[in-house]
């Protein structure tokens, strides 16, 4: 995945308020490894089979999953919260994106949830409707937000980096003046 400094000019502050060369594009597979095991846990909740019967044991697998990707995207939106606590600049960009994973992430656990289903079959099978569509917003309002978390904190960092080296400069120079 790639972050640009969109159309902000030379020396022109982009959407976080921070200056970027137009020419900068920071390259980072952080985004994408660190989004790797989610879309293979949704992929998983998407990808079962659309018949209407399924197991007791195939559903509960389902609602596994879906918990599972709910607890995640809450331990991440913890972390989250705390980069936007730490960084003015960015805090309120931070906060709608981890408000956004959440609400997804719940979504996606309610609409997995089997606790309410009792529509057992003659044949042990349990019919079920699955929201698939909803799962399939869900996710993607879900791997959104998460993306949006990711490159903003990205952007964090990048302006330690920035402002780490602009120090080292300012010492140098007094240094070489001394």
């Amino acid at each position: 995945m790639a972050a640009s400094s969109g159309p902000a000019g030379v020396g022109g502050a982009g959407p976080s308020g921070f200056a970027f060369d137009s020419g900068l594009e920071i390259k980072t597979r952080s985004v994408e490894q660190t989004l790797l095991p989610l879309v293979s846990q949704i992929t998983t909740l998407i990808n079962h089979k659309d018949n209407t019967k399924k197991s007791d044991k195939t559903l509960q697998a389902i609602q596994r999953v879906g918990q599972a990707v709910n607890l995640a995207v809450g331990r991440f939106v913890k972390v989250g919260e705390a980069i936007a606590n730490e960084n003015w600049d960015l805090k309120e960009e931070i906060n709608v994106a981890c408000i956004e994973a959440k609400q997804a992430g719940e979504t996606i656990a309610a609409l997995t949830d089997i606790s309410s289903l009792n529509h057992t079959e003659s044949d042990g099978q349990i019919t079920i409707f699955t929201d698939k569509t909803g799962v399939i917003k869900a996710a993607r309002l879900l791997l959104s937000s998460v993306t949006k978390v990711l490159l903003l904190a990205d952007q964090v960092v990048i302006k330690q980096i920035i402002t780490s080296r602009n120090k080292r400069i300012i010492i140098y120079n007094l240094r070489k003046n001394s």
